[in-house]
């Protein structure tokens, strides 16, 4: 049975594949795009600097004393974005970005949190009597290193701070990816 009915049908099953494939296509095409963007975005996020928070103007912070300033920062993990409130101490003694000292607050022994002594001038731990020096360096107490120190930027008279967690209780300055 060839003839004008054999080809027509031909002609119809091919149409009826190629419309489907082409539905198929556009449904998935952003159900793709959805899933993966937030992987692309991270990586992109990244190698822009976009992991730095605000910490105000550096006009604003008081020269020559340690300051405990608030940031925010901003975690995304996959689709889940979360806001956290962190603080910083931070110590400008002149206008050159060397002249801008960033340290964690957070003890590296059990990550309490730690105080400024203006008295003593030092940096004291309440939980178990860990003590720094003024440049954040350890004195004494069952710390096993020194304060750790936070990585920043000037851009545009503001100071921009990237958060990273430390590990507590070990010796070397180890990142923990939270």
């Amino acid at each position: 049975m060839s003839g004008p009915n054999s080809n027509r049908r031909r002609f119809l099953s091919v149409c009826t594949a190629a419309l489907m494939s082409l539905i198929t296509g556009l449904i998935l095409a952003p159900a793709v795009a959805f899933v993966t963007n937030p992987l692309r975005r991270r990586r992109d996020a990244i190698a822009e600097g976009d992991d730095f928070a605000d910490a105000g103007a550096v006009d604003s912070i008081p020269v020559g004393t340690w300051t405990l300033r608030p940031i925010e920062i901003v975690r995304q993990d996959g689709w889940a974005k979360t806001r956290q409130s962190r603080s910083i101490w931070v110590r400008v003694k002149g206008s050159a970005p060397g002249d801008i000292r960033v340290l964690s607050p957070i003890c590296p022994h059990l990550g309490c949190p730690i105080a400024w002594s203006a008295d003593t001038s030092q940096f004291r731990c309440p939980c178990h009597g860990g003590t720094f020096s003024q440049d954040g360096s350890l004195v004494g107490g069952p710390p096993p290193r020194g304060m750790d120190s936070l990585q920043f930027q000037i851009r545009d008279g503001h100071l921009w701070v990237r958060w990273q967690d430390f590990r507590i209780g070990v010796h070397e300055r180890v990142v923990v990816q939270v």
